[in-house]
């Protein structure tokens, strides 16, 4: 069948996945978990024993972390100062106006403080990009558009391809959207309250107070709740409790085709098909 070049890409930059880099916080904690979640995915494939054990692993560390004084013991006062270290941290990172508001104004404007918060923390200002720079990343991102369409890597794309692609996309929708509700069904009443809270104060505007506040009144459910013997205190054990119940939540929902490993066939590719490997050029 005859071949389409698909000229009209050049004009579909919007459509584009963007590449995000990850932050020295990303790359800590939970961004060094994914990491070496990928590291096992793209090897031999991760079975759920191998998942419990990376979140065992990260589980304990916070652990020890949060036990300055070692000896084995974490207290809720613990836990709220390092909950409100990190709040602070995290708003600077949100990138607040002059008055110290972060606001949730639509995706662009959420996207706005992210990226300014960053950049504040690697102590860079935003420079304009020039016409030439901004042809340049307009001719890459469409490149890769090409590519992922671009199947069987002969340089153009049939209608099939097309098709392909945007079938692809409307799959891995609604697989997010699948997972979305599955994940909020499985969350606990009080959680999906503190969520709705938090977008309630990112709509109306928030200062640093109000959001040390919440990440303290969060800290401190997280904490009743792991508290078995309520006693105010938290053993290792109790800390680490829920890890592997967890685990296999996480795993259920990463093992696509129920093999019992989660490998790159659980993971559907750019062109929207699943384990198909490299693509041939044959």
């Amino acid at each position: 069948m005859k071949k389409l070049i698909i000229i009209a890409l050049a004009a579909s930059g919007a459509v584009v996945a963007q590449a995000q880099a990850e932050t020295p916080d990303q790359r800590s904690g939970r961004g060094e978990l994914r990491a070496e979640m990928r590291a096992l995915i793209a090897g031999d494939g991760m079975d759920v024993a191998a998942l419990a054990n990376l979140m065992q692993e990260h589980a304990t560390a916070r652990f020890e972390a949060l036990d300055a004084d070692g000896d084995g013991i974490v207290t809720k006062d613990d836990v709220l100062a390092a909950a409100a270290e990190r709040a602070q941290s995290r708003f600077e990172r949100m990138g607040p106006n002059e008055d110290g508001i972060v606001k949730h104004e639509g995706r662009h404007g959420w996207r706005k403080h992210g990226e300014r918060g960053e950049r504040a923390e690697r102590g860079e200002r935003r420079q304009p990009l020039s016409e030439e720079q901004r042809a340049g990343r307009m001719q890459e991102r469409t490149s890769e558009r090409f590519a992922r369409l671009d199947t069987d890597g002969d340089g153009m794309i049939s209608p099939e391809e097309f098709q392909a692609g945007a079938t692809g996309r409307m799959e891995r929708f609604a697989e997010h959207r699948e997972r979305r509700a599955e994940r909020r069904a499985e969350m606990p009443e009080e959680m999906r309250q503190m969520h709705a809270q938090f977008r309630t104060m990112m709509r109306e505007g928030m200062d640093l107070d109000a959001f040390s506040g919440f990440a303290r009144d969060r800290a401190s459910a997280r904490f009743d709740a792991m508290d078995a013997d309520g006693n105010g205190e938290l053993t290792a054990d109790e800390f680490t409790a829920g890890v592997s119940e967890r685990a296999e939540r996480v795993f259920a929902r990463m093992d696509r085709n129920e093999d019992g490993k989660v490998t790159s066939d659980d993971r559907p590719n750019r062109a929207g098909k699943r384990g198909d490997g490299p693509r041939s050029k044959d």
